[in-house]
C-alpha cells in the first residue's frame, strides 16, 4: 500500500488530516494523525505547537461517502416528475450539457423582457450572460455578522480574538457552543486551557458534550453549567448587564473612551475610515447623537422600571430563562471580575434564532461594558479562525478573464417566496430602491423578482434540505421551469431536479486550502474522478463553450496549479520576529506531509481590536456602538430594534409562559424546539452513510416528565408537528434536555411518506395569510419540515446580515395528528 497525506476538506468546523491508504489506485483504509501509539510520544501528541489535527468520525467515513451506494456514476435526467427518484434515467454527457446550455439561452432570452437571467444560480455559469439571482443571508453565522457589523465594523474584516488567546485569559465561557460537535478544531485547545486550570462556565439549553468534557466552574463561585431557555440568552444577558451596571461593575473609561450609545446623550464626531454601504458617503467628521430614550443605560433603567428595580430585574430574568436568579447575578460578577474573560460563541447556537442577532450584540454589549472586548484573553463571542499569520499564496486561475455581471439579491431565507410570489420580505420601495441602486435595473412601482430557473453548481450545500419550510419548498420547486444540479450524491435537491451533472469528490481533486484554522494544508486527490464523474470547473468549461462564454481552460493538472502557487507563496509579514528560522518547506516536502503550520506564542497572537484607535472602528460612529445610527437610518432590522437589548422572539418562552401558541390548525403548541449540530453530519452532508448514523441515530430529544405526559417511552416512533408540517422518528429521553423542550438534530435528509399524509397551514401565496395544505410526513425527519422561513437579522443586501431562524414551538405526539 501507498499512504497519501490528505485534508479532510469540508464545512464541518474541523480541520482533519487524512492518511489515505491506496490500493489498486483507489483509497482502501483511512486512519489520521495519532493513528499509531508509540512509546513516550505523549508530549508530542499533546503538543499545541505544532498540534495534530487528527480526524473526526466524518472523516474517517469519508470512504464510505466515496463509494456510497447513491454515489452518481452518469449524467441523470428526470422523466416523471420532480422528487420522485425512480424517475431518473442514464443520459449521454452530450445531451445533458446541450439541454442545460438551452435553459440558459431560454433564460439568457428573458433577460430582454425583465432586465436580467430569472436565474438562481450557485456555481455555475450565470455571472458570464448577464446579471442574474443570488441569495444573500448566512446560515451559520449572519445574525453575528449583522451585530458585528453594527457594533464593531464589517464582519470579513473585523475579527475577535483567536482561540489560541483562551490561555491569555482568567475565565472562559462558551456560550450555546457545543465545541467538540460545532468546532472539532478548536475543542483540542479549550481541553488544554482548562488542564492549565484556568475556569470554564459551558452556557447552554442541553447539557452537551462540551458541558460534560470541558466545563469546570470554580469554587470561587463561577458556575460549571448554567441551562437557559432557547431564545432567552438574550434576556439573562440584559440582567447580567444591569447588575455589572448598577454594582459599579462596568469600565467607565474605557466606555467613554472607546463606545457610544451606552450613556444618554451619547455624541461623536466620527473619525472613522468606513463609508456609508448604499451612498458611498464618507463617515469621517459626521456628528452623531444618540435619541433620547435610545441609549443603553435608558434600556436598564426602563427593565428595573418594568419589572420592579433591581431585584425585580433578576426575578423577571429567572421566570424568563429558567436560570435562579442567585445565578444569574453571581455570574454577572463573576465575569465582569476575572478580566480578561474569554467569550467563546461563533456560529451555533443562540444566534441561530429568530432573535439572535440581539444575542450577539448583547454579548458585544457586556464584554465592552467590562473593557474585554479589544483586550488580550477577552474578546466578545465571536472567534477568529486563525492566530493572525498564515501563508500568503496565489489564488486559483480564475474561470474567466471577463469581468462577472453583478447579481440581483435576496433574502436567502425567503427563497420560497421569491418562487412563488417575487418578495423576500422587503417592501416593494425597498426592493425597487436596492435593485436599481445596487444594479441599475428599475423593477417598477410593484417591485417583484422572477425565478425561474436554479442552478446548483460547484458550491457546498444542499439547499432543498437546508433552507427552513420544506413543504413551502415543494410548491415552489413545482413552479420553477427548470432545476440543474452538479452532485456526487442523491442528495434532496438532486433528488428535486430535472438533470443531475454527476461531480468529483473529495478523493478526486488537489488543491490547497485554509480550513478554521492559520494552517496550509494540501488536499492530495489521489484517485481519478470515478465513474463518468467531471470536475465542476470542467463542467463549467463545456456550459461556457456551448454559450460562447469566453473562459480559461485548465490545461494543467490539479498538482502543476499548486506546485506554482507554491513557488511564488512568502512567509507572513511579522512571523519572523516569532521564528526567525522558519521556512516555508520545499513544494514535495507539503505534499508529502499535507500540513504546513505557523505556531503562534499565546503572547504573540493578533488581537485585532487592540490595535484601533478610539473612535476609529470600522463602524459609522468610529465607536463600538451600543446603538446603531446606520440601522436606525435604514430601517431594515427585523425586529425593529436598533440598539443592544433583549427581543421577544417571534415563537418563543414567553408563548410558552402564557400558555402555548395557538396555530392555524388550532392546536397549541408548547413545546420549544432546538436544532443543534451532530458531529456525524456536517449540514446535510453524511446524512447517506449508516455508520455514521449508527453511531448517533437520528431522533427527538425529549425530557422524560415531557414524554411520560404523552404516553411515550424511549425508542418509540413518534410524530413531531407544528403549522408547517410533520415528521417521524424515535424518541430518545434524556434528562440533558430540560423540561419543555425538544431537541431534534439538523441535516436530515427529507424524505416523504409514500402512506402518511399531513394537513399543514402557512402562506404560500404572500397575502398574510395562511392556507391549508395536504402534505406528506417526512419520515428522514428533517428539522426544516418544521421550521418557519422567516428573515432574522437586517434585511439589507448593502452587507450580509441575514441569519437563520432555527427551531421553535411544536408539539409531540405518539399517533399521527
Amino acid at each position: 500500500m501507498k499512504t497519501v497525506m490528505s485534508l479532510h476538506a469540508m464545512h464541518c468546523g474541523g480541520a482533519c488530516m487524512l492518511k489515505l491508504h491506496m490500493k489498486d489506485g483507489r483509497v482502501d483504509k483511512i486512519t489520521s494523525a495519532g493513528d499509531i501509539p508509540r512509546e513516550g510520544s505523549r508530549a508530542e501528541d499533546e503538543a499545541l505547537a505544532p498540534i495534530q489535527r487528527r480526524a473526526c468520525p466524518m472523516g474517517f467515513a469519508e470512504k464510505r461517502r466515496a463509494f456510497a451506494p447513491d454515489r452518481l456514476k452518469y449524467p441523470l435526467m428526470q422523466t416523471i416528475e420532480r422528487g420522485n427518484p425512480r424517475g431518473f434515467k442514464r443520459i449521454s454527457w452530450e445531451e445533458a450539457l446541450d439541454r442545460t446550455a438551452a435553459w440558459y439561452l431560454e433564460a439568457e432570452r428573458r433577460k430582454e423582457e425583465l432586465g436580467y437571467l430569472p436565474i438562481l444560480d450557485e456555481g455555475g455559469v450565470s455571472p458570464y450572460l448577464g446579471p442574474h439571482l443570488r441569495r444573500f443571508g448566512n446560515p451559520s453565522s449572519g445574525n453575528v455578522r449583522a451585530a458585528v457589523f453594527g457594533a464593531i465594523g464589517k464582519f470579513d474584516e473585523m475579527q475577535s480574538n483567536p482561540v489560541m488567546d483562551v490561555f491569555n485569559s482568567n475565565y472562559i465561557v462558551i456560550w450555546g457552543n457545543d465545541v467538540p460537535t460545532g468546532f472539532p478544531s478548536h475543542a483540542f485547545m479549550l481541553m488544554k486551557a482548562k488542564e492549565a486550570g484556568i475556569p470554564v462556565t459551558v452556557v447552554d439549553t442541553r447539557y452537551t458534550d462540551c458541558a460534560a468534557a470541558i466545563a469546570t466552574g470554580s469554587e470561587g463561585g463561577k458556575p460549571r453549567f448554567i441551562c437557559v431557555r432557547p431564545g432567552t440568552d438574550g434576556a439573562l444577558l440584559a440582567a447580567m448587564a444591569n447588575v455589572i451596571y448598577r454594582r459599579g461593575l462596568h469600565d467607565e473609561a474605557f466606555l467613554k473612551a472607546y463606545c457610544f450609545g451606552f450613556y444618554p446623550g451619547d455624541r461623536a464626531v466620527s473619525r472613522s475610515p468606513a463609508r456609508d454601504p448604499v451612498t458611498g458617503e464618507a463617515y469621517f467628521g459626521r456628528s452623531f447623537t444618540v435619541p433620547a430614550g435610545q441609549s443603553f443605560v435608558e434600556y436598564l433603567d426602563g427593565l428595573e422600571a418594568e419589572h420592579g428595580g433591581y431585584e425585580g430585574t433578576l426575578a423577571w430574568a429567572e421566570r424568563l430563562t429558567g436560570v435562579d436568579k442567585s445565578v444569574i447575578e453571581t455570574f454577572a460578577v463573576e465575569y465582569a471580575s476575572a478580566k480578561p474573560a474569554f467569550l467563546f460563541s461563533k456560529f451555533t447556537g443562540p444566534q441561530r434564532k429568530n432573535n439572535g442577532m440581539y444575542f450577539s450584540w448583547m454579548l458585544i454589549a457586556i464584554s465592552a461594558m467590562t473593557g474585554n472586548v479589544n483586550k488580550r484573553g477577552g474578546g466578545y463571542g465571536d472567534v477568529r479562525p486563525d492566530d493572525g499569520y498564515f501563508v500568503r499564496m496565489d489564488a486559483e486561475p480564475p474561470f474567466s478573464d471577463a469581468e462577472p455581471f453583478a447579481p440581483i439579491l435576496f433574502s436567502s431565507f425567503r427563497l420560497n417566496d421569491v418562487i412563488l410570489h417575487g418578495r423576500d420580505g422587503r417592501t416593494p420601495a425597498q426592493l425597487r430602491a436596492d435593485v436599481l441602486g445596487m444594479n441599475g435595473i428599475d423593477l417598477g412601482a410593484d417591485a417583484r423578482l422572477h425565478l425561474e430557473m436554479y442552478v446548483r453548481g460547484g458550491v457546498s450545500g444542499n439547499i432543498f434540505n437546508q433552507i427552513p419550510n420544506i413543504n413551502k419548498r415543494i410548491l415552489a420547486w413545482r413552479k420553477l421551469k427548470h432545476v440543474v444540479a452538479y452532485e456526487s450524491v442523491l442528495s434532496s435537491t438532486a433528488a428535486w431536479s430535472d438533470i443531475i451533472l454527476p461531480s468529483s469528490g473529495n478523493f478526486e481533486s488537489c488543491k490547497f486550502r485554509r480550513q478554521f484554522v492559520s494552517d496550509v494544508f494540501a488536499v492530495n486527490g489521489p484517485m481519478d474522478c470515478l465513474y463518468e464523474a467531471k470536475p465542476d470547473r470542467r463542467i463549467n468549461e463545456q456550459l461556457a463553450l456551448r454559450l460562447g462564454i469566453a473562459y480559461r481552460p485548465q490545461t494543467e493538472a490539479d498538482s502543476e496549479i499548486m506546485r506554482r502557487q507554491w513557488e511564488t507563496a512568502e512567509m507572513p509579514e511579522g512571523y519572523e520576529e516569532i521564528d526567525p528560522e522558519a521556512r516555508l518547506p520545499r513544494f514535495d516536502e507539503i505534499m508529502e506531509t499535507g500540513n504546513f503550520q505557523l505556531p503562534v506564542p499565546k503572547e504573540k497572537t493578533v488581537i485585532q481590536a487592540a490595535g484601533i484607535k478610539p473612535g476609529e472602528f470600522d463602524t459609522d460612529t468610529g465607536r463600538i456602538n451600543f446603538y446603531s445610527p446606520y440601522f436606525a437610518e435604514r430601517g431594515r432590522t427585523v425586529l425593529k430594534a436598533v440598539r443592544a437589548q433583549y427581543v421577544r422572539p417571534r415563537e418563543g418562552r414567553e408563548d410558552v409562559l402564557e400558555g402555548g401558541k395557538p396555530g392555524a390548525k388550532g392546536i397549541v403548541y408548547a413545546l420549544q424546539f432546538v436544532t443543534p449540530h451532530v458531529n456525524t453530519r456536517a449540514l446535510s452532508t453524511y446524512g447517506n452513510v449508516p455508520m455514521l448514523d449508527e453511531q448517533n441515530p437520528h431522533a427527538v430529544t425529549l425530557h422524560p416528565d415531557d414524554a411520560a405526559a404523552r404516553g411515550i417511552g424511549d425508542g418509540d416512533t413518534v410524530y413531531v408537528f407544528n403549522d408547517c408540517g410533520c415528521i417521524k422518528l424515535p424518541a430518545s429521553l434524556s434528562r440533558r434536555i430540560p423540561p419543555g423542550v425538544v431537541s431534534i438534530g439538523q441535516g436530515a435528509t427529507y424524505r416523504p411518506s409514500t402512506e402518511e399524509v399531513y394537513e399543514a397551514f402557512f402562506d404560500a401565496d404572500g397575502d398574510g395569510e395562511p392556507e391549508r395544505h395536504l402534505t406528506p410526513v417526512d419520515v428522514g425527519a428533517c428539522v426544516n419540515t418544521i421550521s418557519d422561513d422567516i428573515n432574522s437579522g437586517v434585511l439589507d443586501p448593502y452587507f450580509c446580515g441575514i441569519g437563520l431562524h432555527a427551531g421553535g414551538l411544536c408539539e409531540v405526539s405518539a399517533t399521527k395528528p
